[in-house]
């Protein structure tokens, strides 16, 4: 089992930081490439932050000879995970993930679109997406209630944005904005609801997601909902 990175070892990756976008790629898989987010959640009026790395660990030779690239994600406090990502005639996809506990990665039963390649405006596709902000209050004892899948539609909205975040301020960027409704069965007085999400991220070409915001408003006896927001903070390209 791969152990999981510390913040010690974040730190040392990060002390030799190239802050300078390279290439024209709007999602960058070059091994060695080490991402460091601040996220900021507002979860049913409570405010928190914490780190998110991301970073491209290896690539794998595949099934019919493709090549996939193992992209781990760390949130100190919480198990390590592998997306496994391959770049095929729609763009970027995901095909498998595998947590830190798990001995094999689990493949997924149809590929995710990450990102559809080439972006151009008015583009769109669809991809199964989990709450991140919703979910039932610990207090009332429904802790383990399994969250139903959400079909996000993502919509590219426009190219050449400027984004200003801790690590710096990127220019023809991206915005992207996905759309779609958690059915949910709030309590005997309201019912079922769909709840509207909303998500937004922006892409930066040699450099990729820079920032992304969620909402996920919700106002239930039995559940919390608020909003998400994350920004680079750091990031090193080999």
């Amino acid at each position: 089992m791969m152990k999981r990175l510390t913040c010690i070892t974040i730190a040392v990756l990060l002390a030799g930081c190239n802050h300078a976008p390279q290439g024209d790629s709007y999602f960058p898989l070059d091994v060695g490439g080490v991402w460091e987010y601040d996220v900021t959640s507002d979860i049913d009026g409570t405010v928190s932050h914490q780190p998110y790395i991301a970073s491209v660990a290896r690539t794998i030779d595949y099934e019919g000879g493709d090549q996939v690239f193992v992209r781990r994600i760390e949130i100190p406090g919480s198990i390590g995970i592998e997306y496994w990502l391959r770049k095929d005639k729609v763009g970027i996809s995901r095909i498998a993930q595998r947590l830190d506990t798990d001995e094999q990665a689990k493949l997924d039963r149809n590929a995710r679109t990450v990102l559809k390649l080439p972006l151009t405006v008015g583009a769109s596709w669809m991809v199964p997406t989990d709450p991140f902000a919703i979910g039932p209050k610990t207090d009332l004892g429904q802790r383990e209630i399994k969250m139903p899948k959400v079909m996000m539609t993502n919509t590219v909205e426009a190219m050449d944005e400027t984004v200003t975040v801790e690590a710096g301020t990127f220019k023809h960027c991206a915005r992207i904005s996905g759309t779609g409704s958690l059915p949910l069965f709030l309590d005997a007085v309201q019912g079922f609801k769909d709840i509207p999400i909303v998500n937004r991220e922006w892409y930066c070409k040699g450099v990729g997601l820079v920032k992304l915001e969620r909402e996920e408003i919700l106002s239930s006896n039995f559940f919390s909902g608020g909003k998400i927001k994350m920004e680079l903070s750091e990031f090193k390209l080999p």
